[in-house]
């Protein structure tokens, strides 16, 4: 008692397979989409801990940059500061270069989630008229030793014939990093 099936109106006779074919091809795309946005995913992460360890350093830096600031209020310590030598003026290739590990000078407070402490290097500047001139360098690691970032800040001590309730006052180059002597 075997039948055999007949076609009916509009129904062919035999399966060509077709749908089979399209879930393949849709279940190929699904997965190329799916590894593309795995290794996005994997990218941005990356590219996010790496930003993250460069603001670490560049903070490191901040303070290492404040920190020799208030060292710079202190005039018996703007007396020990070595001489600059302009040959290696604002030359990166010197600072990423110079010996970090044995000069410069720590600040007080210690940070965390850094590889090391930052330091700093201040150099006195040719004075100018009563200003007295100081250069400071600092470096900041992030959370790797990969993460450099060296800052620059130029720092004037204007020295007056002092007056009845007049102040030295130390005068950064940067306009909102106003100190002044207590």
């Amino acid at each position: 008692m075997s039948r055999k099936f007949e076609a009916v109106a509009g129904v062919p006779g035999r399966q060509r397979g077709i749908s089979l074919v399209m879930a393949l091809i849709f279940l190929t795309v699904m997965i190329l989409m799916g590894t593309s946005a795995t290794v996005n995913t994997n990218l941005q992460e990356r590219m996010a801990g790496n930003t993250r360890n460069r603001d670490l350093a560049f903070e490191a830096a901040e303070a290492a940059l404040r920190a020799a600031g208030s060292t710079l209020l202190n005039s018996a310590t703007r007396a020990a500061v070595p001489a600059y030598y302009p040959a290696n003026a604002n030359d990166a290739a010197y600072w990423a270069a110079y010996d970090w590990t044995n000069s410069g000078s720590y600040p007080s407070q210690t940070i965390s989630q850094v590889h090391s402490q930052p330091k700093y290097v201040v150099e006195k500047m040719p004075t100018v008229g009563t200003t007295e001139y100081y250069r400071v360098t600092a470096r900041g690691v992030g959370g790797d030793s990969n993460a450099v970032v060296i800052l620059q800040a130029l720092y004037s001590y204007r020295s007056k014939i002092k007056r009845i309730g007049q102040k030295n006052q130390l005068f950064p180059r940067c306009p909102n990093l106003f100190r002044t002597n207590k």
